[in-house]
């Protein structure tokens, strides 16, 4: 096989020798899908990156090789391996939202993608992957993470690449959204003989999809997360923690969300959940005060809160705490975790001088070890990093904590690590927990009641498990599927 990827014994490791991919050997034929499954931090990315030719600063490659349509991609010079990856690759990574310019509408970006594609071909690329014309005029800013993560998949459609590598593709996606995008990357593989390197945690999906399925890392307990998860006993007393009332919000002359209620009590869990694009991550960032074009009410703990271009003091803006989806993200490659967690100790108050001793608290407190804190974010698995947001975030002691599809991206066991932190979070402090999450065994564990959300309403509201035991619209049936 010369024109898909091979990959031989190759190992990857940090300049200090810690191993962050096994010897590992994988084969990917055009016309076949291979999928890498493992807990996180087993090294996933690092491979797919490696396909790319690309290492992460602080890490070497201890062994092995790769080829990719016959060329070894480790031979090659900085500016012949960009001229490779352009023709023959095309890559998907775990935060497409982060690789897309917010300054260019979508249309430019289909232009920067492949060379001057046809309206016709963008218009095609978008309807493979379940998305509007309309999108065409818009910007990246103003699409959902699930709609950012199916226009990355387009933009890498439209390129005709004869390697697709997509880390991550079905996370934060609902059920249906979820088989839609397998049978695409299926049907890809077959009719264009491409070859298709794909990664996750859905591993029935994958297992489905995938012509090879190679697990990395050490083998787990195959525990499920709805049979680990034990619903919430519900809080004493009737004291509010949140409550926005008619919130709307728009992006240029789209409108998002239409008079969304919402209240949250003190120690509850509330799920936000709908379609890709149903308007749930802008909702939790107009609660969060990073959305500007929005209205309505908002009140944590009876004292109003801005909402839109309101400002907010500093002391308000720690009320609420949002956790994304990819903590990466929002988390400064060039700061150590210590650095990262100081700042919101910082806005509360908290001396210098004891900074360092509350940073060592809240490691313990996310069941981290408080020698990461001189670690960068790129030194940390997935699982590490999502607790490091979670850390950060109490550090800013909320009132509040947004959780936005914090467990897509992570193994089952990492997942209920993490929403096990939550739940003693929550528990122990009284504070309102608001939950995005596509994955209705974590809603069905961890929250007491749900919203669901379509097109920027609400259509569908109650006690979590009577709402999943006899759903009543056709949207929340269709996130069960």
């Amino acid at each position: 096989m010369t024109t898909g990827v091979i990959v031989e014994e190759l190992a990857v490791r940090t300049v200090a020798g810690a191993e962050l991919l096994a010897p590992t050997s994988l084969r990917v034929p055009p016309g076949a899908i291979t999928a890498l499954t493992g807990p996180s931090g087993a090294g996933k990315t690092t491979l797919m990156r490696a396909v790319l030719g690309h290492l992460a600063a602080g890490t070497v490659r201890a062994s092995g090789s790769v080829h990719v349509r016959g060329q070894d991609v480790f031979a090659l010079e900085r500016e012949s391996l960009q001229s490779f990856r352009r023709e023959h690759l095309a890559y998907v990574g775990q935060d497409p939202g982060a690789a897309l310019n917010p300054a260019m509408r979508i249309r430019s970006l289909f232009a920067e993608a492949a060379y001057r594609p046809t309206r016709a071909e963008q218009v095609a690329a978008l309807e493979r992957v379940g998305l509007p014309e309309r999108l065409l005029r818009s910007r990246p800013g103003e699409l959902s993470g699930g709609e950012q993560r199916r226009l990355a998949l387009a933009l890498a459609l439209v390129r005709a690449a004869g390697v697709l590598v997509v880390d991550e593709p079905l996370a934060g996606l609902h059920g249906q959204l979820r088989n839609d995008i397998a049978d695409l990357l299926r049907s890809l593989a077959a009719e264009e003989k491409v070859a298709v390197l794909v990664s996750g945690h859905d591993t029935a999906t994958l297992h489905r999809l995938a012509d090879d399925v190679v697990s990395l890392g050490e083998p787990r307990a195959t525990t499920l997360l709805r049979t680990i998860s034990v619903l919430p006993d519900r809080p004493a007393g009737d004291e509010i923690a949140l409550r926005a009332k008619t919130i709307s919000a728009r992006a240029g002359g789209r409108i998002l969300l239409e008079s969304v209620d919402l209240t949250v009590g003190a120690g509850e869990s509330v799920a936000i959940v709908g379609p890709s694009g149903a308007g749930k991550t802008t909702f939790a960032r107009v609660l969060a005060g990073l959305h500007t074009e929005a209205s309505g009410t908002l009140a944590v703990n009876g004292r109003g809160l801005g909402v839109g271009r309101a400002r907010r003091s500093r002391r308000d803006r720690r009320r609420i705490q949002l956790i994304p989806q990819n903590p990466l993200s929002t988390l400064n490659p060039k700061h150590t975790v210590l650095q990262a967690v100081s700042r919101p100790l910082r806005m509360i108050g908290v001396r210098s001088r004891e900074i360092a001793a509350r940073a060592e608290t809240l490691m313990h407190t996310v069941d981290l070890d408080p020698g990461l804190l001189s670690r960068y974010p790129d030194e940390l698995s997935g699982g590490q990093r999502q607790r490091i947001a979670i850390a950060r975030a109490l550090a800013a002691a909320p009132e509040v904590l947004i959780c936005d599809e914090i467990t897509s991206a992570l193994d089952a066991e990492t997942a209920a690590a993490i929403m096990g932190v939550v739940e003693r979070t929550r528990t122990d402090s009284g504070i309102g927990v608001v939950l995005i999450s596509h994955d209705m065994s974590v809603v069905a564990g961890h929250t007491h009641r749900m919203l669901v959300l379509a097109a920027g309403t609400v259509v569908e509201a109650g006690d979590t498990a009577t709402i999943l035991a006899d759903p009543s619209t056709s949207h929340t049936k269709a996130l069960l599927a």
